[in-house]
């Protein structure tokens, strides 16, 4: 029997084994104009492991539509010819592609151009051996080769002469051009100088991240918050960047302030109550028509507090806006900052929030935000003013004039832009001001420029100021519940928020925009910012009774009127609504309105989408509005439709993709634009207004893999027309670039680690457009929206790609795959079951003893490709090179092709490895006692597939143990999560998310996981299973999986008699579910942070599942855990329970509540409580402690 120290020593053992091999990249954004992307990534070459911004510059060859390949042009005709009655039948029968007829064109390596200069000496990429450091993010020496040390076979097991043996035919083309494509250079946005000056300036401490940044290539700035500094600057054309800090100074004492307590005093005087009946607050920062204008204070506001949810905004995109002490502040580039709600009412604890969202809306809803600009309409690309701080003699100017004007529902006349411009008055901006605003104009005095002494020039004041836009939402929760969570320690604090416990209110939101001019410097004189709202009978709460949650909103095109979808309580119906500007009135304004005026407001507020559903309303991020000149119109319609937008809906059982119109005269209407029993993943989706596609993310070919498919709304489109772009046997995360027809894929597989790559996509000339008579501009756009029969709006993978980053195949992934334990595999897993999906990785194959170094360095990924299994099929294609070339490692040779625009790109292969050398191949256990834990060698995942005792078919995970011997049977750990909105069972890599399975299988254990009823992504009746009856259902679906793996037939590995299971949150609840509902399957119960009664947790999450409170009270009793306690087993060493003290989502008083019931009805058990832990173990420490205590408790009891 192991002991503590034994299992300590394991566990430390496990932990010091796991090499950081592979970083985390994300965030990606697409600089269209100057060819770059930016993302974040870990730099593992750097002792800290912090996400920092990087920028792969893309060459220009490739992205220039004016110098794309001729080859692309030359196999236009032959393949439309080839191909044109296959296309005829194929897309007029709306039948699905095979990955075989995916059009994408054929390879010629000799055509294939490197992004080295033409006369560039040949370019080693450095394989990063074993010998000596690099740079990782450097870009490689182009006059000169590496002196890096060359792997030897040796160096790497199971690789022998085989490897260099003919290239499989199952290559796909996809493979084969991506086999050749180079590896481009990572280039730090920031570098390590400016990195050590702002720290030492700013005081940055070890545990600042660089979390978030925001791209905007309209003006090429970048912003990013690092530690508690916003970070602005202008991205130059040869990609230099010198963000500049954003620090907040200090008001002049001899500017003219109004206090805010001076504001509630008038507001309160005007007899205007602060919290009204309709919505939550009518701010007190509007002007009244005896007040003057006056600079803001910013008071008590003001404080060090952290600048949170910064965005870059504003009609020329040179504001920051975020959220400070529960409301919005906006600043320029040079950090002058202007207050903008007062919510708060400068207090540090409020019921009352402006643009910061509640609780369940971040955690149940994933919008984490509570306010978005007006939309920007740059003028020219131009770094953005900065303003220095005035220090002495400052002579302010004179106060503004207030010049109201009358309100009026009716529309007023519209001026141009040039109107304003030859006023020497401030002007709302013309094309996103209401016409029935009240604005302060300043007099032509206090447009001049301040009189400013020793060494900063005067600022420049734009005569033509624009009124600035934010769409917000005011929050109130003082009919919220207070939960209050102490914290340990010699000077006990707590901790206190609101959070709704299902059955009680939830917090009350109210959509408000702020009109308002940004102070440029710090004694600039602006009038008050103008906040406007809905009322009385054009109030959200007067005409939609039913609404309890505003789930998303946002800006139309053009930014004359927002959209807003709600929800009901019992989150069954939605809809989407559009609002005029026109509606929003100010204090004043709602003042000096009517009955009448309000009735007319309401009228004006379209629902423009509405959806009901038996079961529940997922809420998604795909909507996306069209632009007025990007509209599609049918042959039918009587009239211009008013808006069109692009919404996911699930009315067939399956999440699809719907082109939605409405007009005044025809209402609204939907056409299908995907459909099929497949689920389209809540991405983010891009569309390509010119062509009428649609790029978006499902599962059409594989519930285990995410793919990036296209699709056309055009007019005549059949739904079922839809084209995968990406490779089968993967998961794929995309992101689209419709200006220069690419998309960026981030791509991995349990197998493989994740890679990245850019590929580019090319259209053949269409024959339906080819008209011997030149066509008008309406012929154009409306030949344009109609679908082509032959398919020739659905794009083809061009030859021209390249890596970010390689992926690094797990070299025991082969063996497993050729003797499955388990024979059965998930329908539609194509790669799983095609002899590619088995081959050695491409590397491996072409270059046999070639090998990956050190896995600290970019350059170290090249050990395998994670879409390639082999390369070309055809040798020819492979160029020989000079045995000088030969013996320096993989060359990337180019040379000048006609006009010095092409070049060739050859990959020469290393030395030749010898049968004699190569050592034998590595056992087909998943790992060894002793074996480090890295992208190359970690446990493997099998798939499997079963039917359960009710003809459901699901899907599941095993992984072997270190120890595996064919024909044991080994103790086994059920792994699960199960809730709704959950998958764990996908083709994606799991190193390190499941670092604690891949310790249980080095200790012994086999792991299973099942997916099953009520998981993600399988439609809405199969995740419907859960409606009103949580914890019944979804453990005999793990039941019944870990019978099917205990048959003979199907291995018998797993040892039914020695079953454990674990699980965390929603798997804790079905954890402790499991003991109590079988107690003689599982022997060991595992349960981290349980929900033990449903009323305890949030309203959101608990009554879209299980309806509400007062109306399901027999499903909430059959769910509760309480209720189940008298059916745990009376042995001993069963059941574990943790739980961190100061849990934040799952409060630690479910588990308090548990033990109490425990203790009543005398059953043993162990709890174990971590007093610094929230929902998750996030200390190093604590997960050691509870990975030692949990799997001392299995090797003693299993």
């Amino acid at each position: 029997m192991a002991s503590w120290d034994q299992i300590r020593n394991d566990v430390r053992s496990f932990r010091a084994s796991v090499q950081p091999t592979v970083t985390t990249i994300r965030d990606f954004s697409f600089d269209t104009h100057n060819d770059r992307i930016f993302f974040l990534a870990n730099d593992l070459s750097k002792s800290s492991k912090s996400p920092m911004l990087f920028r792969v510059d893309l060459p220009k060859p490739y992205s220039d539509k004016a110098s794309s390949s001729s080859t692309d042009s030359d196999l236009d005709s032959d393949l439309d010819d080839l191909a044109s009655e296959h296309h005829r039948h194929h897309y007029s029968a709306g039948l699905d592609q095979e990955d075989h007829d995916m059009d994408l064109i054929p390879f010629d390596p000799s055509t294939y151009q490197h992004f080295a200069i033409p006369s560039a000496s040949p370019i080693q990429i450095i394989t990063g051996g074993t010998g000596g450091s690099r740079d990782p993010f450097a870009a490689p020496d182009r006059n000169s080769f590496s002196s890096a040390p060359q792997p030897t076979a040796s160096a790497y097991p199971g690789m022998g002469a085989s490897a260099t043996g003919d290239m499989p035919e199952s290559s796909s083309v996809t493979d084969q051009i991506l086999a050749a494509a180079p590896v481009l250079p990572w280039v730090p946005v920031l570098s390590e100088e400016w990195i050590k000056n702002s720290s030492s300036i700013f005081g940055h401490s070890p545990t600042d991240r660089l979390s978030f940044y925001q791209f905007e290539p309209q003006v090429n700035r970048l912003m990013f918050p690092y530690g508690a500094v916003i970070y602005t600057g202008s991205v130059q054309e040869d990609g230099k960047f010198e963000p500049q800090a954003a620090q907040t100074h200090s008001a002049s004492a001899s500017s003219p302030n109004h206090s805010y307590s001076h504001l509630v005093h008038n507001a309160l005087a005007a007899r205007i109550n602060l919290v009204s009946v309709s919505g939550p607050l009518a701010s007190p920062r509007t002007p009244f028509s005896n007040s003057t204008a006056s600079n803001l204070d910013k008071g008590a506001a003001a404080s060090s507090s952290t600048r949170a949810d910064p965005k870059l905004g504003g009609s020329e995109l040179d504001l920051v806006a975020f959220t400070r002490d529960q409301d919005i502040w906006v600043m320029t580039t040079g950090g002058v900052e202007t207050q903008l709600t007062f919510c708060s009412r400068n207090r540090k604890k409020s019921d009352i929030s402006c643009g910061i969202a509640e609780f369940v809306m971040q955690e149940e809803f994933h919008r984490f935000s509570n306010y978005c600009w007006a939309p920007s309409a740059p003028s020219r690309l131009r770094p953005p003013p900065r303003f220095p701080t005035p220090t002495t003699n400052v002579q302010p100017a004179s106060p503004p004039q207030t010049v109201p004007s009358i309100p009026s529902t009716q529309p007023q006349p519209q001026h141009s832009m040039q109107h304003y411009q030859h006023h020497d008055s401030f002007s709302p901006s013309p094309a996103t001001s209401s016409p029935n605003s009240t604005f302060s104009t300043p007099s032509p005095t206090s447009l001049s420029p301040p009189t400013l002494s020793g060494n900063f020039p005067a600022p420049a004041v734009n005569t033509s100021r624009t009124t600035e836009r934010i769409l917000y939402l005011q929050v109130s929760e003082a009919m919220v519940d207070l939960v209050v969570i102490p914290r340990q320690g010699m000077h006990p604090e707590f901790e206190e928020y609101r959070y709704p416990h299902a059955g009680t209110p939830n917090a009350v939101s109210d959509i408000q925009i702020v009109e308002f001019i940004p102070r440029l410097y710090d004694d600039d004189v602006v009038p008050e910012p103008l906040h406007k709202r809905l009322w009385g009978k054009a109030s959200l709460y007067k005409m939609f009774p039913w609404i309890e949650y505003i789930v998303r909103f946002g800006w139309l095109p053009g930014g004359k009127s927002v959209w807003v979808q709600i929800l009901d309580r019992r989150q069954q119906k939605t809809a989407i609504l559009a609002i005029p500007l026109d509606c929003f009135m100010s204090v004043t304004e709602q003042a000096e309105s009517s009955e009448q005026a309000e009735e007319e407001l309401a009228s004006r507020i379209l629902v423009i989408f509405e959806e009901r559903s038996d079961y529940w309303i997922n809420v998604t991020d795909i909507t996306h509005f069209l632009s007025p000149e990007d509209y599609i119109l049918d042959e039918d319609t009587v009239s211009d439709p008013e808006i069109q937008f692009i919404v996911p809906s699930e009315r067939t059982g399956f999440r699809h993709l719907y082109l939605a119109t409405h007009s005044t005269r025809e209402g609204s209407k939907i056409v299908p634009i995907t459909s099929g029993n497949y689920q389209v993943v809540d991405k983010s989706i891009t569309v390509d207004t010119k062509r009428q596609l649609v790029y978006f993310t499902a599962k059409k070919d594989s519930v285990l893999e995410t793919h990036l498919y296209v699709a056309s709304y055009a007019r005549g489109a059949q739904p079922g027309n839809v084209k995968r772009l990406t490779e089968l046997g993967y998961s794929h995360q995309a992101t689209v670039d419709v200006v220069k027809d690419r998309f960026l894929t981030m791509y991995s597989s349990v197998d493989h680690s994740p890679a990245c790559a850019v590929l580019y996509l090319r259209w053949s000339n269409c024959r339906h457009s080819r008209s011997p008579s030149p066509l008008s501009p309406m012929e154009r756009r409306e030949r344009r929206a109609e679908w082509c029969m032959w398919g020739c709006q659905f794009p083809k993978i061009s030859s021209h790609a390249f890596m970010l980053r390689e992926g690094i195949a797990n070299l025991s992934a082969k063996k497993i795959r050729q003797a499955p334990i388990v024979s059965s595999t998930p329908l539609g897993h194509a790669r799983s079951r095609s002899e590619s999906f088995v081959s050695p990785p491409r590397i491996d194959t072409a270059f046999g003893s070639f090998k990956a170094g050190s896995m600290n360095s970019i350059s170290g990924f090249l050990a395998s490709h994670l879409l390639s299994s082999s390369l070309l099929s055809s040798p020819k294609s492979i160029q020989p090179q000079s045995q000088q070339q030969q013996d320096s490692g993989m060359v990337l040779s180019s040379s000048a092709g006609v006009g010095g625009r092409k070049s060739s790109l050859r990959f020469a292969p290393t030395t030749q490895a010898s049968s004699s050398s190569a050592p034998p191949p590595p056992p087909p256990s998943s790992s060894s006692a002793g074996s480090v834990i890295n992208a190359a060698h970690h446990p493997v995942a099998e798939f499997f597939t079963f039917m359960s005792s009710d003809n459901v078919q699901l899907h599941g995970c095993l992984y072997r143990p270190a120890n595996y011997t064919l024909g044991q049977k080994y103790p086994t750990l059920v792994s699960i999560y199960g809730g709704p909105r959950s998958q764990m069972v996908t083709n994606e890599y799991k190193l390190p998310k499941f670092l604690r399975v891949f310790l249980a299988t080095r200790l012994g254990y086999a792991v299973v996981m099942v997916d099953g009823r009520g998981s993600n992504d399988r439609g809405v009746e199969f995740e419907g299973q859960l409606r009103y009856r949580m914890g019944q259902i979804e453990v005999r679906d793990q039941v019944e999986g870990l019978q099917f793996l205990a048959k003979p037939d199907n291995g018998g590995l797993v040892d039914i008699d020695r079953v454990a299971i674990s699980g965390w949150s929603y798997g804790g609840y079905l954890t402790l579910m499991a003991l109590a509902q079988y107690p003689q399957i599982f022997k060991i119960a595992i349960a981290g942070a349980p929900v033990t009664q449903w009323e305890l947790y949030n309203t959101a999450y608990t009554e879209r599942y299980m309806g509400l409170v007062q109306e399901n009270k027999e499903g909430y009793d059959k769910s509760n855990l309480l209720n189940w306690v008298n059916r745990f087993p009376d042995s001993e060493n069963r059941l574990l329970i943790a739980h961190g003290l100061i849990d934040e989502n799952v409060h630690f008083k479910n588990t308090e509540l548990l033990v109490a019931d425990l203790i009543r009805n005398n059953k043993p058990h162990q709890i174990q409580i971590y007093p610094t832990e929230r929902h998750g173990l996030r200390d190093a420490r604590v997960n050691e402690h509870f990975e030692t205590l949990m799997f001392w408790l299995l090797k003693k009891n299993l």
